[in-house]
């Protein structure tokens, strides 16, 4: 079992994959899904956090990374625990500026000049990790890179980044979580039909 397919069996032993097509879950980004991977249930357990982690490092040039930036709120965590094992600053950055004090987007490590990892747990469109890579461009950042724990593999997450230019990789994705589901009789034919259909034009689907 390679690196994509055990963090995939993390998340369906954690119980974090639900499936549910007659009431569908909603997206930040407003997509409607019959499946949703809820990424926040590792906190909970060390065993599979630290797992994760590991992940991550997999994927993090940690040699040419300077600062660990996680995307508020849900990269945040991961973000303390990976810079905390890379010894390295951490940052994090807000969706917006905050509306009071001093009013910054970007908290904790001086980001401008540096080499960032945007930390984010979960890609669908991509929005809020685009969002994040931006600020810290527009702040001086000298690169940037998003890594995250999984992806749906939206083709416009795909054409998102490519837009901004930046490059990013995931732990885990949809295609290899879906195959376990089926090995794992979790998902009967139908389910699996409709979650494929689904990931082919999730925009559209359920309207």
């Amino acid at each position: 079992m390679n690196k994509k397919e055990q963090t995939a069996k993390i998340l369906f032993d954690l119980k974090a994959v639900k499936i549910n097509v007659k009431e569908p879950f909603t997206f930040s980004s407003g997509i409607k899904s019959p499946i949703y991977c809820d990424n926040r249930v590792i906190l909970g357990y060390p065993e599979a956090r630290e797992q994760i982690v590991q992940g991550f490092l997999d994927i993090i040039d940690t040699e040419n990374t300077d600062v660990i930036a996680g995307v508020a709120t849900a990269g945040i965590s991961w973000a303390a625990f990976i810079a905390e094992k890379l010894g390295k600053p951490m940052a994090y950055v807000r969706s917006k500026p905050k509306g009071h004090g001093v009013g910054r987007q970007i908290e904790g490590a001086e980001t401008a000049g540096k080499r960032v990892a945007v930390i984010e747990d979960l890609i669908s469109t991509g929005g809020s990790s685009i969002n994040a890579a931006e600020v810290l461009r527009n702040s001086g950042a000298d690169s940037v890179e998003v890594k995250a724990i999984f992806s749906y593999n939206f083709k416009s997450a795909f054409e998102n980044f490519e837009k901004i230019n930046c490059k990013w990789d995931i732990i885990s994705d949809f295609d290899i979580l879906i195959e376990l589901l089926k090995n794992e009789k979790y998902l009967n034919e139908t389910e699996a039909k409709t979650a494929l259909e689904w990931n082919k034009n999730p925009e559209s689907w359920g309207k």
